[in-house]
């Protein structure tokens, strides 16, 4: 196999684990599995790199709408947990620190003030979904 057939085969498997994330475990590998397949079969077959990343391309909308449909209700019940907050929590200082080093010298930028408080906030989001949490169980 080619350098540039090997390279269209793994922008298209990091595509597909990119959008599958959010799906449920049994959903993500059923999916992968039927990629996994696609692949083979384009290399095996005459066909073009270019025409690997075109078919990709090409499903996009179909993805968007395959990982909508499977993954975003997880996603959404995740956030009655602290975990998801907890991870965000330490992005805001850091975004904060990188908008005001970008921004030095000119007036204030409201990113600067959410990189200030999302942190706490974040933290305190993290705490209320524990005590939720806690009193259902």
């Amino acid at each position: 196999m080619s350098p540039l057939a090997r390279r269209s085969s793994r922008i298209v498997w990091v595509w597909c684990v990119a959008y599958t994330a959010v799906a449920t475990p049994p959903a993500r590998e059923r999916r992968r599995g039927e990629i996994r397949s696609h692949l083979w079969e384009s290399e095996h077959l005459p066909l073009s790199p270019a025409a690997v990343v075109l078919a990709m391309l090409r499903g996009v909308l179909h993805d968007f709408g395959w990982a909508l449909a499977s993954g975003i209700p997880r996603l959404g019940r995740s956030f009655g947990t602290p975990t998801p907050y907890i991870v965000l929590a330490p992005l805001f200082p850091i975004e904060g620190w990188i908008v005001s080093a970008l921004t030095v010298g000119r007036v204030a930028h409201i990113g600067e003030f959410v990189g200030a408080t999302g942190g706490g906030s974040m933290l305190a989001l993290a705490a209320a979904a524990w005590l939720l949490q806690r009193r259902r169980g």
